[in-house]
């Protein structure tokens, strides 16, 4: 009796082990939620779509994107940091979010402590645009006028990336504007469209339906080169102030201890997803140039970035209370 108790209690054991591999074996078996921290129809949450529309044919589930915009993308961030670490809730995550944990003390949260990272998607590209009722139609111009007019110009931000190159760009030119902060790109644009606010320093892609017809003007991208989609536009190098960039990738982060086979899966699907050429060519039209990683280099980038963040938070005053 002795030998068959201790028989089953080796079975038990073995059964427990085995359930959480054999899950992680058949993973997904649900729809599949990834958190987007800003608005609905903005550049960073189409990229986000695409991705999750690519990611439910490969692994078989819906994945359905959720947007939680506010906070610098704070509000989505502990969302996910608070779900299971199963699998089932990704983190759409864009470069500058980083700061956002850094700009109070002791940092809110630990991006590599509390969060996983899976890999990471694409580039935006950035640009300085403005309504064209300022009356400049260089970088040169705008920056007469702007300091001819002191604080007079509002300019508006929805990520801490575009906040920084606008604080980058005031402190290299003497500029001083007036910020609006909005939840995402897609509430700004339809106020600089209709001059509530006169300049943005965001994504190309934002901007691109509204150069044609004249509703914005854009001065320069923040690029190293000129882009394939604005080949007239100089780039800000080129206008001569080559100093100002910002970290414009996205990724993807699932919740702490997520088994190591379910971030495995995720990471090697993305990858594939990214060299489709349907997608490449895509997010090329949009200015989007594609960025993949590993889990570890998308780690690597977050700790180096935390280092430069720190500094550029205390250069420039943004730190919170």
């Amino acid at each position: 009796m002795r030998a068959f108790f201790n028989l089953f209690c080796v079975f038990v054991a073995l059964t427990a082990n085995a359930i959480p591999a054999l899950a992680q074996d058949i993973y997904p078996t649900k729809p599949i939620r990834l958190v987007v921290p800003l608005a609905a129809g903005g550049p960073t949450d189409y990229i986000a779509r695409t991705v999750a529309k690519s990611l439910a044919s490969s692994l078989g589930q819906t994945v359905i994107v959720d947007n939680k915009p506010g906070a610098d993308g704070a509000i989505a961030t502990r969302e996910v940091i608070a779900a299971a670490p199963d699998g089932y809730t990704l983190l759409f995550v864009t470069g500058s979010m980083i700061a956002v944990p850094l700009q109070v003390k002791p940092p809110s949260f630990d991006w590599l402590g509390q969060l996983s990272p899976v890999g990471k998607v694409g580039r935006l590209s950035f640009c300085l645009a403005i309504h064209p009722d300022v009356p400049a139609k260089t970088v040169a111009e705008f920056i007469t006028y702007a300091r001819a007019n002191p604080e007079k110009l509002n300019y508006g931000t929805s990520t801490m990336s575009e906040l920084m190159a606008a604080a980058e760009f005031m402190k290299a030119t003497g500029v001083r504007m007036t910020r609006v902060p909005y939840k995402g790109g897609s509430q700004a644009m339809p106020d600089l469209l209709a001059g509530r606010i006169h300049v943005m320093f965001g994504p190309v892609t934002l901007a691109q339906p509204y150069i044609k017809t004249g509703g914005i003007r854009v001065l320069a991208t923040l690029l190293p080169k000129r882009s394939a989609v604005l080949p007239d536009v100089p780039t800000l190098a080129e206008a001569g102030y080559p100093g100002i960039s910002v970290p414009t990738w996205q990724s993807i982060f699932v919740p702490a201890k997520t088994p190591q086979a379910i971030v495995s899966r995720l990471a090697t699907e993305l990858t594939g997803i990214l060299t489709k050429p349907e997608i490449g060519g895509d997010f090329e039209r949009r200015a989007v140039f594609i960025e993949s990683s590993s889990p570890q280099e998308l780690a690597a980038t977050v700790s180096n970035e935390q280092t430069t963040w720190l500094r550029l938070i205390t250069e420039y005053g943004l730190d919170r209370e």
